[in-house]
């Protein structure tokens, strides 16, 4: 796990720096140097001071490897906002649990896993069940599953598969998720190909969901502008800013 923090030129880059600090947890496979990730750190910095949160791929113990060093991170700090995404909001739906943390945002999500139709879904079960932390299964996605500003090379670069061991973790921690804080903000896009919309759906309040078209990251999508304003005031104000 790698911690990392991101000052950008803030509002004024000759003055102090008062600028509140943000903890923002990283998606599986993402680095704050791609250029989706860095491009909305560059905007979140425009704001905060952003830790990003950089997850381990291939975990097989979900407490020590992914909560206990976020926890660990987390209380050495005082941070006033939290953003994830993706597995990172698995991480930080769990954060909420251990420590008192200000209204979250969540983006995309991972708190449920739908196998695809077909053959991976007749096979998962007995997948999860294998003894072992070799990267044995390459799911079937394309770069605009993660969205269309995806650079094909960063997508083809990607951890290659996912092992019986980590995801064994993560389908044990998305059934032991804390209850839901009706304070927080939730961006999910409705055709999302990588994680469980229906988990999403069914765990998140209408009124905290704000959805979008795009891919699984929306900063890789299109339609990026409009959404980081809104992920920004949900920042601000939690929920009640996307009412």
């Amino acid at each position: 796990m790698r911690f990392s923090v991101h000052e950008g030129d803030g509002p004024d880059a000759e003055g102090p720096d008062d600028r509140p600090e943000l903890l923002f947890v990283l998606g599986w496979g993402n680095e704050p140097e791609h250029d989706p990730v860095s491009w909305l750190i560059d905007r979140l910095t425009e704001e905060y001071r952003v830790h990003a949160v950089t997850l381990p791929t291939n975990g097989w113990d979900f407490e020590d490897q992914y909560l206990a060093p976020v926890r660990a991170y987390y209380e050495d700090r005082a941070f006033d906002a939290v953003l994830s995404h993706s597995t990172g909001g698995l991480v930080a739906a769990h954060l909420a649990a251990v420590v008192d943390v200000p209204p979250q945002v969540f983006l995309s999500p991972w708190w449920g896993t739908d196998p695809a139709a077909g053959v991976e879904s007749v096979i998962f079960p007995y997948f999860l069940r294998l003894p072992t932390a070799r990267r044995l299964f390459e799911p079937d996605r394309d770069r605009t599953d993660i969205g269309a500003l995806k650079p094909e090379g960063e997508f083809e670069a990607g951890p290659s598969g996912i092992s019986p061991a980590f995801l064994r973790t993560i389908v044990d921690a998305q059934a032991r998720l804390p209850p839901f804080d009706p304070a927080d903000a939730v961006f999910c896009t409705l055709s999302d190909r990588v994680v469980s919309v229906r988990a999403v759906g069914d765990r998140t309040p209408a009124a905290n969901l704000r959805p979008y078209d795009g891919g699984h990251e929306f900063f890789a999508s299109p339609g990026r502008e409009a959404v980081v304003e809104d992920v920004l005031a949900a920042l601000d104000g939690g929920a009640e800013a996307i009412r």
